[in-house]
């Protein structure tokens, strides 16, 4: 089981928006993942339609006295729990004060062969809980706004990091990201230069992850192929394969192999790269049926025959019943 913390000091970067877009895109590929909401505004808590009720409270959780078991909620997606959040974790820094750094660890123990990872949504501070996270975390997502002082919160962050001698890796990512500002691909850039470690992928502003909090739903649920979703499956897919549970792909592999691993992958919304590659052939194929249609036409009407209707593979619409099935109930509206 691997332990991804989606973590900022500064608020308002996108972090929990980030935490279960990356859970459902996850789950989604076929991982088992509990996304544990640790910040007790209970934001990812409300986005999966889930009451902010721990029961026991946390206390009771985090002294190993409750039953994960009991207090884990599934939620509306395959492959996808939650352990909610409430408002009484704003006493989690006094109650882990007395604990050791790895109290966090062994809360999960219990449930590390049922989950392949754990994805732990963060408050935005630094604190005891902060510490115990860092400690407990295989990795940090770390969102970033491109700007100067989301740059200089990395560095407090490292610092911190430094001082307290714990060593887990740090993977920054954008968030809100509008490459029309010189300014936000200056920052992008200047990071890359400083910070091997950043994560290639980031997400871009839009109004459609604003749209979370009225959906209250994934961004790849309710717009499957925005490019908000398009560059959440990016960044999960790389974050995967670090934290090697997804398979690289081999050397020397096409490009059009590894994008077809991962369906509805796309550089602009909406618009899948294996579409792209396919666009010629479907083209040819299309030029063919009309030229014979043509030509059935022509023949039909000097003997003086109907042309008949066109058949339903050349018009487009599925055959038989279970044509008719998809075509009654649309797409599948996971990811």
């Amino acid at each position: 089981m691997k332990i991804a913390a989606v973590y900022s000091i500064k608020g308002g970067v996108g972090k929990t928006a980030s935490a279960i877009n990356l859970a459902y895109v996850a789950a989604n590929s076929g991982l088992r993942v509990l996304l544990w909401d640790l910040d007790p505004q209970a934001a990812a808590t409300f986005y999966v339609r889930t009451k902010p009720k721990l029961k026991g409270g946390v206390e009771k959780l985090i002294s190993g006295k409750q039953d994960l078991s009991r207090v884990i909620r599934a939620t509306d997606y395959r492959n996808l729990d939650v352990l909610p959040a409430e408002f009484s974790y704003r006493n989690l820094d006094h109650i882990l004060e007395e604990e050791k750094r790895s109290r966090l660890r062994k809360v999960l123990k219990p449930v590390r062969d049922d989950y392949d990872l754990v994805i732990l949504d963060c408050p935005p501070s630094i604190s005891t809980l902060s510490e115990q996270v860092f400690a407990a975390a295989d990795t940090l997502l770390v969102p970033m706004i491109p700007t100067v002082l989301s740059l200089r919160t990395l560095e407090q962050l490292n610092a911190y990091l430094a001082e307290i001698d714990l060593d887990v890796p740090v993977w920054p990512f954008f968030t809100l990201v509008d490459r029309r500002k010189t300014l936000h691909k200056d920052v992008m850039e200047s990071l890359k230069q400083d910070h091997p470690l950043q994560l290639s992928g980031h997400i871009p502003y839009s109004s459609i992850v604003e749209r979370m909090g009225i959906e209250r739903k994934p961004v790849p649920v309710f717009s499957r192929n925005s490019a908000p979703a398009a560059s959440y499956r990016e960044l999960w897919k790389e974050v995967g394969q670090r934290l090697g549970l997804l398979k690289e792909p081999a050397a020397g592999e096409g490009k059009a192999d590894a994008d077809a691993s991962m369906p509805e992958t796309s550089t602009t919304a909406g618009t899948s790269t294996a579409n792209q590659s396919a666009q010629p052939s479907d083209k040819l194929e299309v030029s063919t049926d009309s030229k014979a249609r043509t030509a059935k036409s022509s023949t039909a009407k000097s003997s003086g025959k109907p042309s008949g209707k066109p058949s339903d593979k050349s018009s487009g619409k599925p055959s038989g019943k279970a044509g008719a099935k998809r075509s009654k109930k649309g797409g599948n509206l996971g990811d």
